[in-house]
């Protein structure tokens, strides 16, 4: 993956589903990717290590940031047939936005960053997901029958919405 030569007002790297930030981390860019992460860890394949992945934001003084999502080593009690995540990375949230706004962004650019590698993320029985802001919160919508399935975060849990 190309990293461009930029400098950056912040960067922080924190794992993929939490609980920890680093200090200064814009809260709601960490509290999104956070969100993202969970439901990566569910619905993602399952020959797939997810665990010690770790979220990297960049600052730029414009407002904007990059992520980039970056596999973690694989422990050496996982099974030799399971592969780590490959890393990606995207630019394009501003540091403004709600958490919800993030959430619905960040979830649509890692399904499109899965998606030029052939996974379709997540899938619900044989539906595909797509990511939506719904009354102001970031869910899981079935794309053939706009049906809300799961708040973006909660895919596994099922939570209410």
């Amino acid at each position: 993956m190309y990293v461009p030569d930029i400098d950056y007002v912040g960067v922080w790297t924190f794992p993929i589903t939490g609980p920890d930030a680093p200090d200064g981390a814009p809260t709601n860019v960490v509290t999104a990717c956070q969100a993202v992460g969970r439901d990566l860890q569910c619905r993602y394949a399952p020959d797939t290590y997810m665990e010690n992945c770790q979220w990297t934001v960049s600052l730029l003084d414009t407002g904007y940031c990059h992520l980039a999502l970056k596999p973690g080593p694989r422990p050496k009690h996982k099974s030799a047939g399971t592969s780590p995540l490959r890393g990606l990375g995207f630019g394009g949230p501003r540091i403004e936005q709600s958490v919800q706004e993030l959430t619905a962004l960040i979830a649509g650019e890692v399904q499109d960053e899965l998606a030029g590698g052939f996974v379709q993320w997540p899938i619900e029985k044989d539906r595909f997901l797509m990511p939506s802001l719904r009354d102001g919160r970031a869910v899981w919508a079935v794309r053939s029958t706009d049906r809300v399935i799961a708040a973006i975060g909660k895919l596994c849990a099922r939570s209410a919405l």
